[in-house]
């Protein structure tokens, strides 16, 4: 009976050793000591994405407005929410973001609902807009700005715009949901 319990400490001990080593190669790994020799093929040999050290961060979208133009400095001229059928419905917005490692890269998609809660533009991961930098900064700051044109078919009412900001290096997401008007 004595023999059967040391056996199972035994192993139980070898499992925790086995688990302590893993995770000390992973971390040497992640931190960089410790380089693995990649073959040709494009896949990482690692993907220690799972260990929670160094992307810490914030990710912030701030003074968002519609206007009827922005011009390159992102000056904002007339502000409004309320457009005429046919008119450009402009908009721009500064993005606060953490830099990772001196970098910062951010994707802007946005998407636009009609009057009656349906998707009619989805500026999705094809169409996105890449903003790619080196920084010294712990933080930047990243104006923005774009514009959408309504149609003479454009139903009227309260549409609603949906902007998707992501910074993959820092594996963050913010989601900033406004409201616009097309009047006649």
């Amino acid at each position: 009976m004595l023999n059967k319990g040391s056996s199972a400490m035994e192993i139980l001990v070898m499992m925790v050793l086995v688990v302590i080593t893993s995770g000390v190669i992973l971390l040497l790994v992640n931190a960089g000591i410790l380089t693995v020799k990649a073959d040709s093929s494009s896949e990482p040999i690692l993907n220690a994405e799972f260990i929670p050290l160094g992307r810490e961060g914030s990710l912030v979208v701030k003074e968002f407005m519609f206007c009827a133009d922005v011009d390159d400095l992102f000056h904002c001229g007339d502000p409004k929410v309320v457009f005429k059928l046919g008119e450009e419905i402009h908009f721009r917005f500064l993005v606060e973001s953490s830099t990772y490692e001196g970098n910062v890269m951010l994707l802007e998609n946005y998407r636009v609902r009609g009057p009656d809660g349906k998707v009619i533009l989805d500026v999705n991961e094809k169409n996105t807009y890449h903003f790619d930098v080196a920084s010294n900064e712990r933080m930047e700051q990243i104006y923005f700005k774009d514009h959408l044109v309504s149609e003479e078919g454009d139903a009227l009412g309260v549409y609603t715009f949906e902007l998707i900001v992501e910074n993959p290096l820092l594996n963050k997401r913010v989601t900033l949901t406004e409201e616009f008007e097309i009047e006649r």
